[in-house]
């Protein structure tokens, strides 16, 4: 979607002239957006340092004085590739999504989104895809010789126990997917087909086996895939250069992107119910964790963090139980007595946002996020709450409290739920394997990686033993505290610098 139009133009001077304004126009725009509640969609970088927030004067829960940042809604733009899958395009926004203003005297049209809605893109069918089938993780029978020609996708080794990668066998889970194009055969029989009709390998780094077919035939494109973090490799990829061709992780600059997760727009908005999401909770932040000591240092950061505000410690790392085989009961809890949820990832890398994140964001809770993720691309503005935005520990708390106090800020928090859905695991999952189909029919280059330097090196991960991130989350008890938050910049910057 573009943010601006222009309109008829008669000439170059005339287009020169319009794009002048418009420039002068927004930048005016943008010194108001982050006033009111209806924001004009402009162009930061979503990469760029955090601005200084605002102050309000309150208390904590100790009667204590405080001043507590305000942190605006900001419509981050949403301009990457990694999310235009092999869906049709989208229709257009149905009028309760967007509004227009137009500067008359500019002659230039600037689009607004209502609050709660984002430029993420539209569900398109995968809001019509269901969950998969059993039958489509069981191998069909003979190849059926009626069938147009078919890709063929081999599924190499096993990814967590199991054979089908998430995905399926057969033809079956292309046409269901609805992909674009759905001329492929998905398989874990190595014998199944002769090894030189092979199209596509499917390999998992972390798997047990990590052997490869005796022969490799050129036309045959080895695929890389891999869901954990890249702080947890747990062996060298140095000898496998130059052995893939293409990827498939939670990295968003995959060949085939596979996320945790994915958020779309919806069609169709629901109705507003004026809901009022605090009603009734009375506790205030809660965190379910099996790892009690990772390289992130999350559990020192909520350890700090417990200083100023209650969190409830859920599984193996606390004192209180909800059994993982029990998710809906366990989500349910959440939504009824806690304001926030507390998801810290466990390794801090590149684009590595897991099930911590998006499988709250279908809970009535607000998620505290803790990552080095980029999630101002994958989720809605005003979604969640980024602890790296803060400069202490405790201007984070303060703003916790101050939302806790506050019951319209804090409804502000979920207002995306009426324009967005998280789609399902396997309408997720789905969209990797779409990609690598219609890829296959139609990608002719060659190319391969060096795969340490892309999934290790390139991941820029950084550990609590980092100097910057060792004063965040230690609530900054040992060094001078820096004048500026930590920022993904900064931590990049960090992760090169160890």
């Amino acid at each position: 979607m573009k943010d601006v139009w222009l309109g008829e133009e008669e000439g170059a001077g005339k287009r020169l002239l319009a794009v002048l304004i418009a420039g002068t126009f927004l930048a005016w725009v943008g010194l108001l957006s982050l006033k009111g509640d209806m924001r004009v969609f402009l162009l930061p970088s979503n990469l760029a340092p955090r601005p200084s927030y605002p102050l309000l004067n309150t208390t904590n829960r100790k009667g204590d004085a405080v001043s507590v940042p305000v942190v605006p809604e900001i419509k981050d733009p949403v301009r990457v590739n990694y999310l235009t899958d092999t869906l049709a395009p989208a229709p257009a926004p149905s009028a309760p999504n967007l509004t227009t203003s137009t500067a008359a005297k500019e002659g230039i049209e600037v689009t607004t989104l209502a609050p709660g809605d984002s430029t993420l893109p539209y569900g398109g069918v995968v809001e019509e895809i269901s969950g998969a089938a059993k039958d489509l993780y069981v191998e069909p029978g003979p190849y059926d010789a009626s069938d147009p020609p078919l890709k063929k996708i081999l599924f190499w080794n096993e990814a967590y126990n199991n054979k089908h990668f998430g995905f399926g066998f057969g033809r079956e889970p292309f046409l269901r997917a609805k992909c674009r194009v759905n001329t492929c055969f998905a398989t874990g029989d190595r014998n199944r087909f002769p090894p030189d009709q092979i199209d596509a390998l499917v390999w998992h780094w972390r798997s047990n086996d990590k052997s490869f077919p005796k022969k490799r035939y050129p036309h045959t494109r080895y695929v890389f895939w891999m869901m954990e973090s890249a702080s947890h490799i747990f062996g060298n990829l140095g000898p496998y250069k130059d052995v893939f061709n293409w990827t498939l992780t939670y990295r968003l600059d995959s060949d085939f992107p596979n996320p945790y997760g994915r958020i779309y727009r919806r069609r169709h908005p629901l109705p507003d119910d004026h809901r009022n999401y605090a009603e009734g909770k009375t506790k205030m932040a809660a965190w379910f964790v099996s790892n009690c000591n990772t390289i992130a240092g999350r559990e020192k950061l909520v350890s700090t963090l417990r200083q100023w505000i209650d969190v409830d410690i859920y599984g193996r790392c606390g004192k209180f139980k909800c059994e993982r085989r029990e998710q809906e009961k366990c989500h349910k809890i959440l939504s009824q007595d806690y304001k926030f949820y507390l998801s810290f990832e466990n390794s801090l890398c590149q684009d590595y946002v897991t099930e911590k994140f998006f499988n709250i964001m279908g809970v009535d809770v607000i998620p505290v996020v803790y990552g080095l993720g980029n999630y101002s691309i994958q989720a809605p503005p005003h979604s969640y709450i980024d602890a790296l935005s803060f400069p202490t520990v405790k201007a984070l708390a303060d703003y916790l409290i101050y939302l806790s106090k506050n019951d319209t800020a804090y409804n502000e928090y979920f207002r995306w739920k009426r324009y967005h859905f998280v789609a399902n695991y396997w309408a997720r999952v789905s969209r990797a394997y779409c990609d690598m189909c219609e890829r296959l029919h139609t990608d002719t280059t060659t190319k391969t990686y060096n795969i340490h330097k892309w999934f290790v090196s390139s991941s820029h991960c950084i550990t609590q033993s980092s100097k910057e991130l060792s004063t965040f989350i230690h609530g900054y008890t040992s060094v001078t505290p820096p004048q500026e938050p930590v920022t993904r910049p900064a931590a990049r910057t960090m992760a090169r610098n160890i």
